[in-house]
Order: C-alpha cells, then structure tokens, then sequence
C-alpha cells in the first residue's frame, strides 16, 4: 500500500506472522522509520504497510507515551476483531461482484459510529482468516465457492504436513537416539519416505519433507537415513540396496509357486510331455556334470562315445521348455526377472527352485528331458556334423571342476575331452579370438556373516572344458537359427579399439589394460560376428533355466527340429531384448558392486592394515590401482616426490575403509 503516510500516522504491517500496531515516526524516500506496540523501532519499506489511519498521535510525546497508546490501539482493536464474523460477511458478500474497502466492510460489520479502530478490526479479521476473502489493491474481494474448497484443501494438506513434521521428528528423534518410542499409525508412512530418500535421494517423491523431519530431529542427513532404518528394524545392517533400486524380488509369490508346484507335478509323468514320442531315448549314455562345489541348479551336461571314424560330444541342455509356456504364470515370472542372480550372501533364481534345482536340474541318477547337441568329431578331432534332438538322458556323474580335474590325468574320456577343447581353444584364437586368462573372484558369506575370499583358475582342465563346449553349443546354435531363418537373440561384440596381448599373456597388468579397450556385448536379433570369440555368430541356449534368453533361444532351437512354426517372430522378439537388456545390465552392475561392498566389508572386519598393489593407470591428481589379492579396483592420491608407472608393483597402507559408505583411502607405505 503505497500512499502519503505523514508522521504520527497509526500503521499496520506484518512481521513474524504478526499484525503490529505502530506509529510513524519520519518518512524517507520509500522507507518509513516507525515505532511499534512491543517498542521497537523499524524502518519498514512502504510496500510493506497494509493499513494507515487518518488519525495521527503526537510524536512529541514520551516513547512511553507513545507505545502505550499503541498497545491500548490494538488491545481495542484486536477486542473489535472478536466481532468480526468472518464466514457471515462472506455469506453476505460473496455472489457480489467486484472488491470492498474496509470501511465498507466495518460498516455492514458494525451498527455503531465507524472509527479507525472498526476499520482495522475488520481488516485484521480479514487478513487473519486468509480463506474467505482474497486482498489486492487496497480491496477485499470474496472468494467462490470453489475457490474457498481450493484454499480449505490447501490448509488441510499443510496441517497434516505440519502434523507429519512434529509427531515424526519426535519420534525418529527417539529412535535414533535409542529411546522408548511411541508407535505410530501411520509408521509405514514414514518409513517408506525414509526408504525412498535412501534410495533415490533428491528425487525422492517426499524428499524436501523428509529432509525437514530429519533435521528436526537432528539425525545427520544423509549418512544417518541408513542407519535409522536398521534401528528401526527395517533393513539389515548389511542390506543389499540395489535390490530395492532395481525392483528385484528375492521371494517368489505364493501364486507363482503354485504354478511352480504344478507344472513341476509328478516327474514320473514324463511320458505325457514327450511331445508326439520326438524325443531321442539317449539314457544309455554316461553323461556327466561339471559344476561348482555349491551348484544346486544343474542345466547342462556332457558325454563323449565312439562312433565309427570319431567321436561323438553331447552337450545335453536341461529342457526348460517342456515345463515352462510362453505367457504363462512362470514365463512372465522369469521375463521380469531375467536371470538369476548369485551374490555373495545370497541366491535368487529366475525360476522357483522346485523347478530350477528340481524338476528340470540335471541331477544325477534321475531321468530328465533335455535338448541334445550332437557334435560329431574325426580322428583328427576335426568337426564333421551336429544335429540337435530333443531327448531323455539321465546324468551318472555330478562332478565338481576340483574332481573333474584330478581325473582328467586317469580317465580316458575326460583326457579325449580336454584335449579336444585345447584344440578348439587354438582354431578360435586363430579366428581372431581375444583370450584373457583372469582369474575369477569368489567370495562366501555364511549365515554368521563370516567372509571368505578366493580366486578360482579359469583356465583348469575342467574349466577349459566346459567353456569351450559351451561356447560351441552357442555357436553352432547361432549358426543353424541364421542358417533356417529362425528368429533367435544373438550377442555380438565389435573389435577391441586395442589390441595389447596378441594371443594371449599371463601379465595381469596388460590383461587388465586390454580389458578397458574391449568393446560393449551387444544384443540383437541379427545374427553379428562375435570378436572377442572369434566366431561369426554367437547366442545362448545352454543355461535357459538361469537366463531368460536362453530360455527364448532354446523355444526357438526346438521349433526348429521339430519343424514347427517358430515361437516367436522378429518382431516379437524386439521388446523381448530391450527388457533382457535392462536386466542384464542390473545384474552385472549389482553383482559388480555388491561383490565390492563385501571385499570392502572383509577389509574392515579384518582390519586389514597393508596391501599390494598395481599400478593400472594415472589420472591428473590419483592412480588407479588393482589390489590383486582381491582384485579389487582403487584410487589412490598422486605423492609429491614419490613417481610410480602404470605396471608397478607396491605396498599401500589402509587409512580408512567403509563398506557402506563405498569409502577405501589407501597410501603409499
């Protein structure tokens, strides 16, 4: 209200939330110096100043004087606004168009002489209320009927956040402290926007609200969110975040187990899922499993016979198939969850383990339904044919890759067999094949929480085996899909960008360069050449009750032998790769860090002090380093005077590690 304000002038402006009562006392460019009814001098903007008096009081007088005049004006204005019936003035007013003053207002308020003070009562009670009457311009005008809803829907929702901001800060208040806390209704309320700030941070659908709480409640933002959830009992002190990130569900439904329990039924039903009797009886044949020591989930097996002028490998796949439908309960299960997932401290399957440890696994001494690979290999181990054929085998040996490899030296079929594989190892690397011989991590967590860490040799007898027989299925897979026109899923890769180790080195420092220069795996549903293989097409198949795609590919592979029209068609296949595309890469990015955040954990809990390290690379301010023990990758700052080179070794001291908080700071010893 911008207007002649001359000194004496009674005043009114807002401060704190607070109608004041106060005296003009000089008036300066658009600035006015006043004095107020709690005794207090202001210089106020005019902009400011909501309501003026004609009426002036003597500035000469005492400050004493003048406050107590000013209190006396508003104990007898604040008396006249208890007057005021705000919702009748509306009710009177508000099908009227167009705003009113406050004398006019003060003059249907009041059946008395109208003074200064009636008229700030009345503008007081206005701007006090804030719901029915809307002021601009020095005018009141009324608000609508839907408008006024508007406004009241407003206030509500502003209590009840102002409610949320006192009863949940008191209460996580008491919690983090480790109070006796009072049990809300609404827990679940909180606790969910405690969750979501967790994992989504700033974009967290409550975030601005339960930031506020906290702080209220002085729990440390946002290092202490995690730690208020464990106190309240909600997430373990170890718990996976990346599985609430990406929506991975550990348990399966009681419907989806249902379903599990019934088209896993009677095993020995088999028969009535022989599909027209096209199935090989192939259960004369000695087929083994080569797995780890703690596979519960078998889906391939292998055999060797002789045959007239060679050999005969079988790569016998566990059919999934025959159980699992297209669009059925479980199908849509596995579509959502892609591929099984094998963590640290856990396991969570893509199929419910009646079905992926039971009804299709391929466990020894019981006969199951499988899809046969037939490879058909000359006395000079030379490949002459294949045929695929769905079949009945029944496993006689489940081996580990530890027994595996002690027999290789004694028993004749596994030593024809690896060195088969040693000979398909060397046509792929002539084939442009890029072998990096990395030792793979493994880390257990028992039910104690104890961690234990190794590296498993990929390149034993037994794994040499099975990878390249493996890798073979797929290739040949890929290669008779694209041969026939069956649509399938292919994973191709481009050339390295690099090439650093030719045919191969046992340096773990190159090995690790050449890794950075691999380009991306790829998914599609045209057949590409597959560099880092060496192969001109490439899919999977051999591990359908584990992933998804293989699941796919395999439905594709028996409509293909059994010359029926295709599962699906291209386009079918395309939403299909976008999803399996999402969830592998979920997949790999959470094993990748969760698989970090327990060697970090072993680090702590072990109060491991010193480590050797690599030298991979050095950025402008830290080198990035491999500590190989746990092959773990880690920054460390440059040192003034103390040079290191990409390829050094050397010993570096733990300052400080924090699993939770991804925090390692190592230093030169």
């Amino acid at each position: 209200m911008e207007t002649e304000i001359k000194p004496g002038a009674k005043v009114e402006f807002f401060e704190s939330k607070k109608l004041l009562c106060a005296v003009c006392l000089e008036v300066k460019n658009s600035r006015v110096l006043v004095l107020t009814e709690q005794d207090r001098e202001a210089n106020v903007s005019l902009k400011r100043i909501l309501h003026k008096d004609d009426e002036l009081l003597d500035v000469e007088q005492s400050r004493t004087q003048l406050v107590a005049a000013l209190q006396e004006a508003a104990a007898r204005r604040q008396n006249l606004m208890n007057r005021v019936f705000v919702e009748e003035l509306w009710d009177l007013l508000h099908e009227e168009e167009g705003g009113f003053d406050s004398q006019h207002l003060a003059e249907i308020c009041f059946n008395e002489e109208i003074t200064a003070d009636h008229i700030s009562a009345v503008f007081r009670a206005l701007l006090t209320d804030d719901l029915h009457f809307k002021y601009k311009g020095g005018l009141f005008y009324a608000n609508s009927p839907e408008r006024l809803e508007q406004i009241r829907i407003q206030y509500e929702r502003q209590a009840q956040r102002e409610k949320e901001l006192a009863e949940g800060s008191a209460w996580l208040a008491a919690v983090w402290k480790g109070e006796p806390a009072v049990e809300l209704e609404n827990r679940e309320h909180y606790v969910q926007m405690l969750q979501d700030f967790c994992l989504l941070g700033n974009e967290a659908p409550n975030y601005q609200q339960i930031k506020k709480i906290l702080t209220m409640a002085h729990v440390p933002v946002p290092q202490g969110v995690f730690e208020l959830l464990v106190k309240l009992g909600v997430w373990r002190v170890d718990e996976n975040l990346y599985l609430h990130r990406f929506g991975i569900q550990q348990e399966f439904s009681s419907g989806i187990l249902d379903a599990a329990a019934q088209v896993a039924g009677d095993l020995g039903g088999m028969s009535k899922r022989d599909e027209g009797g096209s199935r090989e009886d192939l259960t004369s044949i000695s087929v083994m499993t080569i797995d780890g020591a703690a596979t519960r989930d078998y889906d391939d097996g292998l055999s060797l016979r002789a045959v007239e002028n060679g050999t005969e490998v079988g790569i016998h796949i566990a059919d999934a198939a025959a159980v699992v439908f297209p669009d059925s309960p479980l199908d849509n299960e596995a579509l959502e969850r892609v591929t099984s997932h094998y963590l640290p401290d856990t396991r969570i399957p893509m199929l419910p383990t009646m079905i992926s440890e039971d009804a299709c696994s391929l466990k020894q001494g019981e006969e199951r339904l499988a899809l046969s690979l037939l490879v058909r290999f000359d006395s000079e181990d030379q490949l002459q044919d294949y045929r695929f054929v769905p079949s009945r085998i029944r496993v006689q040996r489940q081996l580990t890759y530890s027994e595996a490899n002690e027999l290789v030296a004694t028993e004749e079929d596994l030593g024809k067999l690896y060195r088969l594989c040693t000979r398909l190892r060397r046509q792929r690397i002539k084939q442009g094949a890029l072998f990096l011989p990395l030792p793979e991590l493994r880390i257990w967590v028992n039910s104690n929480n104890d961690i234990n860490i190794g590296k498993l040799d990929r390149e034993t007898p037994a794994q040499l085996i099975v990878s390249e027989l493996m890798i073979l299925a797929n290739g040949l897979a890929a290669k008779a899909l694209a041969a026939n026109n069956v649509p399938a899923i292919y994973r191709s890769q481009e050339k390295p960008q690099e090439n650093l180790v030719g045919e191969g080195t046992d340096d773990l420092y190159l090995n690790y360069l050449q890794r950075r220069y691999l380009s991306r795996a790829e998914l599609g549903v045209k057949p590409k050449p597959h560099n880092g293989l060496g192969l001109t097409a490439y899919t999977n198949w051999t591990s359908p009750i584990r992933r998804y795609m293989d699941l796919v590919v395999l439905r594709q592979l028996k409509s293909m032998v059994q010359e029926k029209l295709p599962v699906y068609t291209l386009e079918a296949l395309e939403p299909i790769v976008a999803r399996i595309t999402i969830g592998q890469s979920q997949a790999l990015q959470m094993k990748r860090e969760w698989t970090r955040y327990w060697i970090l954990k072993y680090l702590e809990k072990e109060q491991i002090k010193f480590l050797d390290a690599l030298v991979l690379s050095q950025g402008r301010r830290t080198y990035n380093l491999l500590i190989p023990e746990c092959l773990l990758e880690a920054r460390m700052p440059l040192e003034e005077g103390r040079g290191l080179n990409p390829g050094d070794h050397f010993r570096v001291e733990v300052v400080r590690v924090n699993a939770r908080e991804e925090v390692l700071k190592l230093r030169m010893v």
